[in-house]
Parts: structure tokens; sequence; C-alpha cells
């Protein structure tokens, strides 16, 4: 007699079951899109950085990429890090065949990468990676996705801008030693006017700014001397093309509730 009754048939488990429904090779290549992808914005990273960007515990995960030949592995001069990671042709080749707009890529020529800046950007990079984690802003903008333009005279270009959930962009500056006598007024004086309305009436650039470093001094200095009305010289170049005082304004209270300052660990 056959019988008809419907039998619960036990599944074998499959790693997509506990993957949210994808197989290990779609989610390796997901995390594998979104280093290149950093790396593409940013030109290089470290190995730290790009193993919190693929979302791996375990270290070896750039190391890895570039060893399959995604990823250029440089040692670095100072050391700290180590070394830095850059796209390889292949790399790029993936980067920009995803990317919605393309970017001057310099540092497919890994000896471009400038040492010096090495530090700077990488703090960018992880005060950056730790507003994501933290779900404070939604998106991101590096120097290389904003200076299409070039520097313009008396306009601050921020080193990374922030995108925040209510749509607003967030300036972010990078000080990693700290800036004195004009240089340190002109410093204040550009977020000033990035944050006001310009003199045809067009709407402020930005609408806040976050100041991020990882010096305590440089922490404390800057937020006591950037309080609602703290003096801010005024500076402006002779004949000569030398700084020269030309008269002193106040901080604006208003800069009080539009600039943040981070401190981060190191």
């Amino acid at each position: 007699m056959q019988n008809n009754e419907t039998r619960n048939v036990k599944r074998t488990p499959t790693a997509a079951d506990y993957l949210g429904g994808e197989s290990p090779r779609a989610r390796g290549e997901k995390k594998r899109r979104k280093v290149l992808e950093w790396v593409y914005r940013w030109g290089y990273s470290s190995a730290e950085i790009l193993r919190e960007v693929a979302g791996q515990q375990a270290k070896g995960y750039a190391k890895g990429l570039s060893e399959k030949g995604w990823l250029v592995e440089k040692k670095t001069e100072s050391r700290l890090p180590r070394c830095i990671y850059t796209l390889s042709q292949i790399g790029q080749q993936d980067a920009e065949r995803r990317a919605e707009k393309l970017l001057r890529y310099p540092e497919a020529d890994s000896s471009k990468v400038k040492q010096q800046q090495i530090h700077h950007y990488l703090l960018a990079q992880r005060a950056t990676i730790n507003a994501l984690v933290a779900d404070t802003i939604i998106g991101y903008e590096t120097e290389r996705m904003i200076d299409e333009e070039g520097d313009k005279a008396g306009e601050k270009r921020p080193d990374v801008i922030w995108l925040l959930p209510d749509g607003k962009k967030m300036g972010v500056e990078i000080e990693l030693s700290p800036k004195w006598d004009h240089n340190f007024y002109l410093f204040v004086l550009g977020i000033v006017r990035a944050l006001s309305p310009t003199s045809t009436g067009q709407p402020a650039k930005y609408q806040s700014f976050a100041i991020v470093t990882e010096s305590s001094a440089i922490y404390s200095r800057y937020k006591r001397d950037m309080q609602p009305g703290a003096d801010l010289q005024i500076f402006k170049k002779n004949d000569r093309q030398h700084w020269e005082k030309a008269g002193c304004d106040k901080v604006p209270n208003w800069l009080d509730d539009k600039v943040t300052f981070v401190l981060l660990d190191h």
C-alpha cells in the first residue's frame, strides 16, 4: 500500500543558511568589493582598517587580497604602520567598473604615495570608519571626490566630508600638529566662512565641522581658542607677500553649535 502521508525530511544546513542566505563565495565577493571601493576612494589604507571595512574578525585579510592580486603591499618609511595597501591593476579595474563616479588614482604608481601624509590620511580613515560603525554618518566623500575644480582662494576644503542622516554635510579637519599665529587664525576663519552663506546669498557649503586629533593638547587648545567671543585675528598679505595683522574680530556665537571636537585614541 502506498503511503500518501507527507514526510518531514530533515535538510542538512548549508553555509548559506548561516550567512543570511548568501553563499560563502557571494559574501566573500561583497567584502572584497567593499575593500576595493574603500581603497579606490582613499588611495591606500592599512591592514587593520581594511579588516574592519570587510567586517573580518581574523587578521591577514588585506595580505590575502594582495597575494591574490587585488591589492599591492607597499612598505612605509616610518614603519607605522609597517605597510599600506594600494589597488593593483585588476583591483583598480574592478573598482572602476562598479564606481558611480570615476576618480583619479595616481597611486597606481605606488611611488606616488606621499610618505609624510600617510599618518594624516589613515587618521581620517580611522575617524570615518568609527563614525560609520556608530551610525553617526551614512556616507563620506574623500578629497579626490570633491577636488575636481581645485582649491579656490579663501575657500576651506576639508580633509573629508561626512554625510549625515539628515542630509546635511559635515566637513572634517584632521589636526596632527598645532597651527600657530596667522596659520591658526586663517584656519578658524576658513571654517567660519565655510559655514556661512556666501556674499551672493548662496547657502553654506557645509552645515557643521568636526576637528579630529589624537593629541589631547591640540584638542584642549583648539576647543578653548575657538569658543564664542575668543579673539579672531585677521591677517592679510602685504605688498611683499608677507602676512600681517589687519584687524581683530571675535569668534561668532553660533560657531559653538556647529563645530565638534573629536579626540581619537592612539
